[in-house]
């Protein structure tokens, strides 16, 4: 008897059961996609009583899982619970680092600062966000990471360095049959050859010493590209 009535208290009295959700932080995820996730979570059965009948038995950290698997966009959430009947739920969502593109499957995918291939796109025009084409024949699928760290590490640190120099990178590319070779289409129409062997940081130091002791903009019309693979060695043509 005493058991059934703790059962009710718990459970069917309304006491503590769950009657309404807020979400925060949402920007491209729709609020009522992520509600409708939340509440097919919630109304989940164990031994025949839904999650949403006790604030207390709800896990925090399970419904933050099951957000995160279900929407890639998502880079953080925590989960709060208000007594007596609500839940807080706080996103942050990824932000891009740049547009990694499989030409062979012509997929293209947002990816944020740890590799992580979050949406799909097309390609961007412009200098803000960089686009990379990669030739090999490679697939990856949404939460998944568009190259090992080497490669989007070494990609987004050249991004960055190079305007320092006076540089601007219209697009990056990995040919099909490369091991650890990226090439940097620069403004002016030559290439960058780069290695993530090097260490990318000393070699854009080297090069703006190169452009600018034996290179300036008024010499460059003929050139075709400059080769950074070698460490502290700097070829052109």
């Amino acid at each position: 008897m005493c058991f059934a009535g703790a059962v009710y208290l718990l459970f069917f009295a309304g006491l503590l059961d769950l009657r309404s959700v807020s979400a925060s932080g949402t920007q491209s995820i729709l609020q009522a996609d992520l509600k409708a996730a939340v509440h097919d979570w919630l109304k989940v059965k164990f031994l025949g009583i839904s999650r949403e009948r006790n604030l207390f038995f709800i896990s925090s950290e399970k419904l933050a899982s099951e957000l995160v698997a279900k929407f890639p966009r998502i880079n953080s959430v925590e989960v709060r619970k208000k007594l007596p009947h609500s839940l807080e739920i706080l996103i942050t969502e990824r932000e891009p680092a740049g547009i990694w593109c499989f030409v062979v499957s012509d997929r293209c995918f947002y990816f944020d600062k740890n590799g992580v291939a979050y949406a799909e796109t097309g390609k961007s025009s412009g200098f803000l966000i960089p686009n990379i084409s990669d030739f090999r024949d490679r697939e990856v699928t949404l939460g998944s990471l568009v190259a090992s760290e080497e490669w989007f590490k070494n990609i987004i640190a050249v991004k960055e360095l190079l305007p320092k120099i006076g540089i601007n990178v219209a697009e990056f590319a990995i040919p099909s049959d490369s091991f650890d070779e990226f090439d940097a289409q620069t403004a002016e129409g030559w290439k960058l050859l780069f290695s993530t062997s090097s260490d990318v940081a000393k070699q854009i130091t080297s090069l703006g010493i190169l452009l600018r002791d034996k290179l300036p903009a008024e010499k460059r019309a003929g050139l075709q590209y400059v080769d950074l693979r070698i460490q502290d060695r700097i070829y052109y043509r």
